[in-house]
């Protein structure tokens, strides 16, 4: 898809700041009628239109799907990536992180405002280089989310194979945690999926606070010796290796790798406009739970702090987190699912009167994309069933390029032209050129160490192979 395909929102979009300016002066009805049907006429999905009403979000709404679309299993690998790069350094590159994605998520939503008839990153991307840019962020977008989903996939199995006292195959645990993604990730609009992720995220909240509780009453961590002396090894500033560092570097970032899925929840918002301060009031709470959760655990459990770090305190504990953990975890993986078939499901009917109505091309397409890949997650799963490096793979090869490559060449894109008007527009434009060579040295370096490490996982058997019964 061509720039030009987008060009008239950008034109209307000036439009509607005029009109809105009238809004500002006591706007007539008319003029509010105006603007509404100007904005919902360049929407990807049109407000009662058809059997299916995907405009159903409010701004509260969306905060807790952004919430719950990054505070997944990143929060589990922060205080393990504490121990190797320490707390000091650790708290500064999640708050770097925390500040860095949410500008460039606002710079996406910017983006998408000025050419509305965008939906994902990958038609972004098609403004930015045409068809061959969207044909890869396609392919990025959609692997990013396979993996993250593989990810919960890892981490519900482990918590079903905790509370079932390691009785059952992982692999059957995971399947079932697939089954149950599967099911979930089916309702087909956000709005409809609101209410449980409300309750997927307080799920999820609430095990990471019980873990944070429980460190700090039992006597030692689970994995520390139980009985003589011993040291945490708690680092304030860690001297970890290239390898060792960057992967604990990436995990720190997975934690935030989600904001390339707000372009789509948008799309689903009933006024778009009151995005920022859903992203803000999302993003803010994140970063801290984020800090607060992370250096609680790690200083209590040192060395000995698990991956994931539900498993930290132990005993009756652990059990009772990962317990509660579950429906957060299927809800995580059902948002991720469901965003990447969401990606599918409109690139093949977009502008299609089956997209909003309930014809069976409608409903076999969107089966077929939540059913496709939740399988393909599954398989991943199988095939990396190991928690760090999975997560580090992730913002390596995927969260790089979606997170702050692309969404800094739109801020170049939109201010072309502009970038020597003033300081600021110049601070602006290093800035924007900054995290594009950032990005691209974290897609390159990250992508191999962690490749690296998966490698020397398997060969020296410090995993179990794929497709494996093994924890």
């Amino acid at each position: 898809m061509r720039t030009s395909e987008f060009e008239s929102s950008g034109n209307d979009h000036n439009n509607v700041e005029k009109i809105e300016e009238g809004v500002q002066r006591s706007a007539t009805p008319d003029e509010v009628s105006k603007t509404e049907a100007l904005d919902d006429d360049q929407e990807v999905f049109k407000s009662g239109t058809g059997n299916t009403d995907f405009r159903a979000l409010g701004w509260i709404r969306t905060t807790i799907i952004l919430m719950k679309l990054c505070f997944a299993t990143g929060v589990l690998g922060i205080p393990s990536a504490f121990h190797v790069v320490g707390y000091g350094p650790g708290i500064i590159l999640l708050a770097c992180w925390g500040s860095m994605t949410t500008y460039y998520a606002w710079i996406m939503y910017l983006f998408r405002m000025k050419y509305r008839g965008i939906h994902n990153i990958a038609d972004a991307a098609a403004v930015l280089g045409g068809p061959i840019a969207r044909e890869i962020a396609s392919a990025i977008f959609l692997l990013t989310w396979i993996l993250a989903t593989g990810s919960g996939f890892v981490g519900l199995a482990q918590g079903f194979k905790i509370l079932a006292n390691g009785k059952v195959c992982t692999v059957v645990w995971t399947m079932v945690a697939a089954l149950c993604t599967a099911v979930v990730a089916s309702i087909p609009t956000l709005g409809r999926l609101a209410i449980l992720t409300w309750i997927g995220f307080a799920s999820i909240f609430t095990a990471v606070f019980i873990v944070v509780v429980g460190v700090t009453q039992v006597e030692r961590p689970a994995a520390a010796p139980q009985s003589g002396p011993y040291d945490l090894g708690v680092t304030a500033v860690g001297v970890p290796g290239f390898v060792a560092g960057l992967t604990a570097t990436l995990n720190l970032f997975a934690g935030y790798g989600s904001t390339p899925t707000f372009m789509p929840v948008i799309a689903e918002m009933k006024v778009p406009k009151a995005f920022p301060k859903a992203l803000f009031s999302s993003q803010g709470a994140l970063s801290a739970c984020y800090i607060s959760f992370g250096v609680v655990v790690y200083l209590y459990c040192g060395q000995y702090v698990a991956s994931p770090s539900l498993a930290s305190a132990g005993g009756t504990l652990e059990k009772v987190a990962y317990g509660i953990s579950i429906p957060g975890f299927i809800m995580t993986s059902t948002l991720w699912v469901h965003l990447a078939a969401k990606f599918v499901f409109v690139r093949i009917l977009r502008n299609s009167v089956h997209l909003q109505s309930n014809s069976i091309i409608h409903w076999v397409t969107w089966l077929g994309s939540t059913i496709g890949i939740t399988v393909l997650s599954f398989l991943i799963a199988e095939a990396i069933p190991f928690f760090s490096y999975l997560l580090g793979l992730i913002a390596s090869f995927c969260c790089a390029p979606t997170c702050l490559i692309i969404p800094a060449l739109m801020g170049l894109y939109m201010d072309k032209g502009n970038h020597a008007l003033n300081w600021k527009k110049k601070a602006v434009f290093v800035l924007h050129w900054f995290t594009v060579v950032l990005g691209s040295f974290l897609l390159v370096a990250g992508t191999y160490t962690t490749l690296q490490s998966i490698i020397d996982a398997y060969n020296t058997g410090a995993v179990g192979g794929a497709f494996t019964c093994a924890a």
